[in-house]
């Protein structure tokens, strides 16, 4: 995060100012377009900075020979304190600003070793074109022979799991799992086990993205990803004159999250504390508790009771680690529970909704439709019409 001229970190090299005072000051106005600085400028007393256009990065040091040199936005008219180096550079496409200078004042000037360079965010991976996407659930025994095409091809599994072959190796996606072929490499794909098996594909063109980081690799799905995903899904059934922006975006937000978790250069995860590995341990087992537990009504209290919590302490630890509620992440997993139990096709609506503790169809239809934009019979019409 950058930080503003405003902040407290700031005091150590200037202040804000309402306006410059009165005194007999040298006025120079500078117009910039650069998007580096390669020295720095001090005075021997206070100058004065005041932007007019565009969006300035001001980088400041007492000693920049320490390498010690922060930067700040600058926001507002600012004092620079005597002997402290600075510089702007443009963020924007070019800053104009006006530098007050006591006439009497000596300057000094400092080259910098390696320029700074302001680094411009924009994005390396763009999804320029979806050109097909799936949701389908296959039997048991189901083979693909397999094909070879030009385009980018994602495949994620919900359930189940699925067996591909890519470029002559085998390997197994399993649920919550995913996998991505790249232009020109032939795959297959078989169910080989005694379940079904269910899966989104989606068949993509995009620039930037790294071979390296993706070939021939079995991603597990971290929770912001099958967000991303099912997000994707939700959003493809929308009738929305922004659909297609929002599909796009989903895909390239998870394209970048496997490069990014892909990344063999990414920093270490810091020490944990032993409280924190205690404190994971028993989510853990709650999280374990509750899907072995998911066939019954598992109100909060009872899980307080079952693991000698308090309810404020169950809360924080939810929110703290999962970023939900206790019962919200319940309600997620019965929710998915049923899903797969209607994919199975063993039991009613009604049974189901009973199974899994609703004491009403019309709650359980009501709470399936909220998540997943469609209703459990609509749900359960759509899987049966795709099985093959």
């Amino acid at each position: 995060m950058i930080n503003k001229t405003t902040s407290s970190n700031f005091i150590r090299y200037g202040a804000i100012v309402s306006h410059v005072p009165e005194g007999d000051f040298e006025v120079k106005e500078f117009t910039i377009a650069d998007k580096e600085i390669k020295t720095l400028l001090s005075f021997n007393q206070s100058v004065y900075l005041e932007g007019s256009e565009g969006m300035a990065l001001l980088s400041v040091s007492p000693s920049p020979a320490d390498d010690t040199l922060e930067s700040f936005a600058l926001h507002r008219c600012v004092r620079i304190e005597p002997n402290i180096f600075f510089n702007l550079t443009a963020m924007s496409e070019h800053i104009v600003y006006r530098l007050y200078i006591p006439k009497r004042a000596r300057k000094k000037t400092f080259q910098l070793e390696k320029p700074q360079v302001y680094p411009t965010i924009q994005a390396r991976i763009r999804v320029s074109e979806i050109i097909a996407y799936y949701y389908v659930v296959k039997r048991p025994a189901y083979s693909f022979s397999g094909e070879t095409h030009n385009y980018y091809e994602l495949t994620y599994v919900d359930q189940g799991s699925l067996n591909t072959t890519v470029d002559g190796k085998e390997y197994t996606i399993g649920m919550n799992e995913c996998m991505v072929y790249l232009p020109g490499q032939f795959h297959d794909q078989k169910v080989s086990s005694d379940n079904p098996c269910s899966y989104l594909t989606v068949i993509f063109k995009a620039e930037g993205v790294d071979p390296n980081m993706l070939a021939n690799r079995v991603f597990s799905c971290t929770r912001d990803m099958q967000d991303d995903i099912n997000r994707f899904v939700t959003i493809s059934d929308q009738e929305n004159p922004y659909k297609s922006d929002g599909m796009v975006s989903c895909l390239e937000q998870i394209i970048v999250s496997f490069h990014m978790y892909a990344n063999p250069t990414k920093s270490q995860r810091p020490i944990k504390p032993v409280s924190q590995h205690f404190e994971d341990r028993l989510v853990e087992e709650i999280l374990e508790y509750i899907h072995k537990h998911i066939f019954e009504t598992l109100p909060v209290e009872q899980i307080c009771e079952r693991f000698a919590i308090s309810r404020s302490t169950l809360q924080n630890m939810f929110r703290d680690n999962l970023l939900v509620p206790p019962k919200q992440y319940i309600n997620t997993a019965k929710l998915n529970q049923s899903r797969l139990l209607i994919r199975k096709g063993e039991y009613t609506i009604t049974e189901i909704a009973s199974m899994l503790g609703y004491n009403s169809i019309h709650y359980f239809s009501k709470k399936f439709s909220q998540s997943y934009g469609i209703t459990p019979s609509e749900y359960a019409h759509r899987i049966y019409d795709q099985v093959d």
